[in-house]
């Protein structure tokens, strides 16, 4: 293979890696996605119904990947932010492109109403998936990924400055939570992080009003290798991890979590579907790794597609054992072996020859 083939193989993967990236931001989006995950993670919404939070709370349309980080840049586009007043409202226009142009943006920026009180609060949500937990820089060092997130989140705040008030009329400032999705988990499990300002008293004990400091919030959630009951974790393994087709992912999305997207995020679900939900692109590197190994003796390319073809069926064969261990441990827990069956999408005589197997029959 010449170094012209290889050039162009590498970019076929990146451009995959991209639309994969930029579908995923797009179902996560989604405002009945939206509430699973506000209502797991955030206080504000712990005790309202999910159709409340998606249909009244969540204002207007999020805005995916338009809104720039850094400083001069931000408080430009977030005005457009602040027009969202109804659902009808589709955020920036083509001719505002050259704002963001080359601009590193915040993945999923919107309002959502605080329950009770009315007020906005504004959240952006990361969508990590390059697998790292610690990623590098364009001069290759490694920082980690959650002074990143605090980075983010001050520049949300301080961009409220003549968007939400002027001059020193700093009681104005709104509340901001910049939630993480992270497709590696540290210890390799499922876990939801918060981080958020707290007071403490060194002497005496003075309260001030929380209200005047709880102002910012960062969770991380990180997406493990075990499998857990909490919803909004099954959701996310459904949507990103699990090997599913695109109608049997919308029908589970329907039957289990009462879920209808509208027809972009029914578009944006194929082409995740489509290309494997992730698993291609972890074939493709494990593939690529095993692949130039033996290429350079028998071909590159031959190498290449044999050990994408191995990469996947690693990978089924981790999936359907992942999936014998996450039956056993419901059968421990007394679930029927009808709830497993439906529940894990095995059959009744799979689920029962598992507990045969472990000696629970």
């Amino acid at each position: 293979m010449s170094q012209l083939d290889t050039a162009v193989d590498d970019a076929l993967v990146g451009n995959d890696r991209l639309r994969y990236d930029k579908a995923a931001k797009g179902v996560l989006s989604e405002k009945k996605i939206l509430a699973y995950i506000l209502k797991r993670t955030i206080p504000e919404f712990a005790s309202a119904s999910l159709n409340d939070i998606a249909d009244r709370y969540i204002e207007g349309k999020p805005l995916v990947s338009v809104v720039p980080v850094y400083k001069d840049k931000t408080n430009a586009v977030r005005h457009y932010l602040e027009k969202q007043d109804n659902p009808n409202i589709h955020g920036m226009q083509n001719e505002d492109n050259s704002i963001t142009e080359g601009s590193v943006t915040f993945d999923i920026l919107f309002h959502a109403k605080a329950p009770g009180t009315d007020d906005l609060i504004t959240l952006i949500i990361n969508v990590e998936a390059q697998k790292s937990l610690s990623p590098k820089n364009k001069k290759g060092e490694v920082y980690p990924l959650m002074k990143r997130a605090v980075y983010y989140i001050s520049r949300l705040i301080s961009s409220q400055k003549e968007t939400e008030f002027t001059g020193s009329d700093y009681g104005k400032i709104k509340k901001v939570y910049s939630i993480w999705i992270c497709m590696e988990s540290p210890h390799g499990k499922n876990a939801i992080n918060r981080y958020q300002l707290k007071e403490q008293h060194l002497l005496h004990r003075y309260k001030e009003p929380i209200a005047n400091y709880d102002l910012m919030g960062i969770i991380f959630v990180y997406l493990g290798n075990n499998r857990t009951r909490d919803r909004l974790m099954h959701l996310l393994y459904l949507l990103f991890v699990k090997k599913m087709k695109s109608e049997d992912l919308l029908t589970t999305l329907h039957d289990e979590y009462d879920i209808d997207l509208t027809a972009k995020g029914k578009e944006d679900v194929t082409t995740m579907c489509n290309l494997g939900e992730g698993l291609y692109e972890r074939a493709m590197e494990k593939g690529l790794e095993k692949g130039i190994e033996k290429g350079i003796k028998k071909g590159i390319k031959k190498g290449i597609e044999r050990g994408i073809e191995r990469g996947v069926e690693q990978e089924k064969r981790n999936s359907e054992r992942k999936d014998r261990e996450a039956a056993l441990e419901m059968i421990k827990d007394g679930l029927s072996f009808e709830q497993i069956a439906r529940y894990m999408k095995l059959s009744i005589e799979a689920v029962a020859e598992i507990a045969k197997k472990n000696k629970l029959i």
